[in-house]
């Protein structure tokens, strides 16, 4: 009986754990996608240093660097996707601008448990996308 009720303990405590990453995650991809509609009033920067600066300052523990990668931001204009590498895109006012946050989110207790982990992924990906339009 004792063991039932520390696994749903366990369970209720993982999913508030989860909740909270979903809820920063969020707060990250607006700021993001509000920090990329704002940029043209900003120019001392690149639109996707600019972007990457505000979802990393949101999410703590958010590399974006390739060694501790566990997060992926992606920017979307009506063109596509913005290729970072071949310098800044043309920004009209009234463009849509979407900013996708992708978080690897590690599993605390399931991940640790033996059947259960095998059952539920650990990293949990937590995605979240926000449609901003350019000011």
């Amino acid at each position: 009986m004792i063991l039932v009720v520390l696994l749903l303990l366990m369970g209720i405590i993982e999913f508030g754990f989860l909740f909270f990453t979903y809820v920063r995650v969020s707060n990250a991809a607006r700021e993001g996608a509000r920090a990329g509609s704002l940029w043209s009033m900003h120019p001392h920067s690149t639109l996707c240093e600019h972007v990457e600066s505000s979802v990393t300052g949101e999410v703590e523990g958010c590399q974006t660097e390739e060694p501790l990668k566990n997060c992926d931001i992606v920017i979307t204009l009506d063109d596509g996707p913005v290729d970072c590498s071949s310098g800044d895109p043309d920004l009209e006012a009234g463009e849509p601008i979407t900013v996708t946050v992708a978080y690897d989110f590690e599993l605390p207790f399931v991940g640790a448990l033996p059947i259960v982990g095998d059952i539920f992924s650990s990293p949990y990906p937590v995605l979240r996308a926000v449609v901003m339009r350019v000011q």
